[in-house]
Formats: C-alpha cells, structure tokens, sequence
C-alpha cells in the first residue's frame, strides 16, 4: 500500500500522522464489503487530509466533493488530494457538482451513477445537506445500491428533515463529542473575524466606541463566540435566540439577553451562529446603518442570502475573497465577512488541533457501520449510538492524552 499523504506545506498539521493512525484504527475494526463507493462532501482544509487518506483507502473508489468556499480557497489541496490513489476529486475540468447543482435530482444521479460499477454499493458522508434535495430520487433509482446517508453538521440535517427517507440517516450533528470542535471554531471564527476588520476597514473587534457586538444564536458556537469575544475584553454583547431556554444562563455572566429586533437595532457587528436563517428581510430593510455580519456556515444557509438578493432585499455591489459588500432597499451597506462564507473559511485553520477527528470519526464510523450492518439502522433520521460516541471519546483520549 502506498504511503499516505497527510500534509501540503511546509507548517502543515502537526498531528497529521496521530490523527490518521487514530482514524484507521476505528476503520480497521470493520470488514468493508468489495467495491464499495463513498461520495464525501467535505472542506477542503489542509487538516482534512488525514481523514481524506483513511476513506480512501477504506472505499473501492472515493468521490470527493470539496465544499465551494474552500475549495475556492486553497484550490491547490485539491491538487494534492487527487494523488491519493481510489480517489476522484469533482469540480475539476468543468464538472460542476457543488451545492447549488446538487439540488437537481438529475444532476446528483448522473454525479452517482458515473461511479458505480454494477455490483457497486454506495454511501453518501454528507456535510452541509448537499444531497438533501435530491435524496428521495437517489434513494429510489438506486435502491438496491444505496446503503445510507450521514450527515456532520445541524444545518445540514434541517434540509433533511422534512424529507421522505427510505433510507437510514445517521447524524452526528448534536454529539456531544462535536462540542470541543464548535469552540474550536469559535475561537477561529472571532479571530479571523478580527483579523478581517483590520485588514479591510483599519478596525479591531474591541473598539466599542464603533463597533457594537451582537450575536445571534446560543448553541455550542454562538457560546463559543461569546466566550472568546469576552476573552478579547468585549463586556458589552447582545445575545438573541429564538428558543428562550438557551438565554437563561447569559445573565449572570455579564451578557445582555436581547430580542432579534433590539440587537439589529444596537448592534452594527453580528455574529450570525444559528445555521439557517439569522436575519429576517424585514429587519434589514429597516436598517438605519452599516452592518458588519461574520457568519459560522455559508451565508446561503445563515441568512438565506439567494432569496434576500432574488426578493431585492439586498444588492451586491462587490468586494473581494475577505469582504463582500451589500446594499438593502434603503442604500445601507452590508459587509459579509469572509464573502459571506465562515470566516475561518480565506485562512489555513484546524492546524494542530485534534478535536477535529472527533467528529470525522463519528461520521466514518455512522458510515462504516451503514456499510457493515453492524447497527441495525431503521428508515429515515437517528443519531449515533451513545455507545459509540463514549467509545470514540474513549479512545481519543487514550491516543492523543495517554487516558488511562
């Protein structure tokens, strides 16, 4: 077997090697079926090389679909990751299958069926729903072939929500072993953010006298955000939410509970953590100045930016790979950070940081285990064992800790 291929540069992932050997013990522990294809939507990060190598190695053939915003970014990994030996990467040589195309079902079909052998059995690791839209009509051409679907993130298991599935999907967006990742991300994203500010605007995230701070979503990375906004020593922040619970706590820890429409009133820098549709139109048509908004996912899916541009809700007026700039009804601008991507998204990030295989391994191993029948899924959505996560935990920190 070839050796794999687990850094690009020269200050690549120091726990490349550790993070691949921790992947392939958990593959190892299943007897993959012949000729198995596993399409895997995923970053085009540096740090997902690791990850990248082990389902390689594991699959007949990998299909690799790079998210857009990354694979934008540091097109030269695709490069990279080509060299992998069962390894096709999409988008490459006018091949169009990101997610927009995706949505149509003939698209997704002629994606799948281009990589099957007859005898092929296949699996989709989704990240982000790409495949939501399309999934019944992939599900129904290819019965006999399709063992099931995973999907990483919670934006991406909303679009799967209200769709008939015939299918298992296993999601692993809510484990708790997922968290360290979510705060990890934060503390890039408000970082990154800052480091945004300054290059473009000349300002830095801690100076209240302009900047005023809102964020909106308090889950593991709107918490995140809050925490590491604090660690920059910003006391006056704005924290909404739409389910009340999660606003219980902010209090008594020196951030104001806010409604959605306060904080787009006070607030001129948001961090938007909710996944799927922060900013209702009707807010920012009244917007009575320029707003700096830092996104966790795509702007498609935190702010539903197609239909805010479709309804003339906003107007793009341009920009570059770290800015974008909007105008609304009124001719107030609106800067998307990152260009309305995460912000860590323009930046080499998840270096050195072994949280990430957490959730890379639950994901394998939903799949592994679709793969080998050793759970007995049902149709339609179900989360991993709780089991299987304590094992995952487990056994990541007897690798990366010396857990005893």
């Amino acid at each position: 077997m070839s050796q794999p291929i687990l850094t690009h540069s020269y200050y690549s992932d120091f726990f490349a090697a550790k993070g691949y050997d921790f992947l392939k013990q958990i593959a190892d522990q299943f007897v993959i079926p012949d000729n198995l294809v596993i399409f895997s939507v995923m970053h085009c990060y540096e740090g997902s090389l690791p990850y990248i190598n082990v389902l390689a190695e594991i699959a007949d053939k990998l299909v690799f679909i790079p998210k857009s915003a990354t694979a934008l970014c540091n097109q030269d990994i695709t490069t990279t990751i080509e060299q992998l030996p069962r390894c096709h990467v999409v988008n490459k040589e006018g091949q169009q299958y990101g997610k927009e195309q995706l949505k149509d079902p003939a698209i997704a079909e002629h994606l799948i069926r281009a990589h099957l052998k007859a005898d092929s059995q296949f699996l989709i690791l989704d990240h982000g729903g790409y495949f939501a839209h399309a999934i019944e009509h992939i599900s129904t051409t290819f019965q006999e072939q399709c063992l099931g679907i995973t999907e990483l993130t919670a934006n991406g298991l909303y679009k799967y929500l209200n769709r008939q599935l015939d299918k298992p999907l296993v999601t692993v967006s809510h484990l708790s072993i997922k968290a360290p990742a979510d705060y990890e991300a934060s503390e890039c994203i408000v970082h990154y953010s800052d480091q945004i500010l300054r290059e473009e605007f000349g300002l830095k995230l801690n100076n209240d006298e302009f900047l005023k701070i809102g964020v909106i979503g308090a889950g593991n990375l709107g918490q995140g955000v809050i925490k590491y906004l604090k660690g920059k020593a910003i006391s006056q922040i704005l924290v909404a939410d739409t389910d009340p619970r999660r606003l219980t706590h902010f209090p008594r820890n020196g951030v104001q509970v806010s409604s959605i429409e306060r904080l787009i009133n006070e607030c001129n820098m948001i961090f938007c953590c909710t996944g799927n549709g922060a900013l209702p139109s009707k807010l920012l048509d009244n917007l009575n100045d320029s707003l700096f908004i830092s996104t966790v996912t795509s702007a498609d899916d935190e702010l539903n930016l197609p239909q805010l541009i479709a309804d003339g809700t906003l107007t793009e007026v341009g920009g570059n790979r770290l800015i974008r700039e909007y105008h609304t009804r009124r001719g107030q601008s609106l800067y998307l950070l990152a260009g309305g991507e995460s912000a860590n998204t323009p930046f080499k990030t998840g270096m050195g940081d072994p949280t990430l295989y957490l959730f890379e391994a639950a994901h394998m191993l939903a799949g592994l285990q679709l793969a080998t029948e050793a759970r007995p899924f049902k149709q339609g959505i179900q989360a991993l064992n709780e089991e299987d996560e304590k094992r995952i935990a487990e056994q990541w920190l007897r690798h990366f800790y010396r857990y005893e």
